[in-house]
């Protein structure tokens, strides 16, 4: 699997106050076009936050349990079917959010979410 990069995600019961508190550390904003769902940036470093309604949408219910222990890992990959053989980690399932395909699997490590960077049209 080549990753290309990989960010925390949170799930939170309050969006706005979980905001306020990224900003008060000095992370700024990075809105979506999903409400629910807020990117928080601090140099290179950023954070996914996401509420329950939102998370509830793409995510299995087994994902949101997961999510609800500990953080999980969002991992931006090159190709999701190339790297299928190579996953030590048990399928939770797919889905397709804004422009990316994503998969949810649980693993040693906990909650990983694998988005598709690229793919052949």
């Amino acid at each position: 699997m080549l990753a290309r990069r990989a960010t925390p995600m949170y799930l939170v019961s309050d969006l706005d106050e979980a905001r306020s508190n990224y900003e008060a550390l000095g992370f700024e904003p990075k809105p979506t076009n999903d409400d629910g769902c807020l990117g928080v940036i601090a140099g290179s470093t950023s954070v996914i936050l996401l509420d329950r309604e939102y998370a509830e949408r793409p995510l299995p219910a087994r994902a949101i349990a997961l999510l609800e222990e500990k953080p999980a890992l969002y991992i931006w990959v090159e190709s999701l079917d190339s790297m299928r053989a190579e996953l030590q980690a048990r399928f939770l399932g797919e889905a397709n959010m804004a422009g990316l395909r994503e998969w949810a699997v649980e693993s040693p490590l906990g909650l990983m979410v694998l988005a598709e960077t690229s793919r052949a049209n």
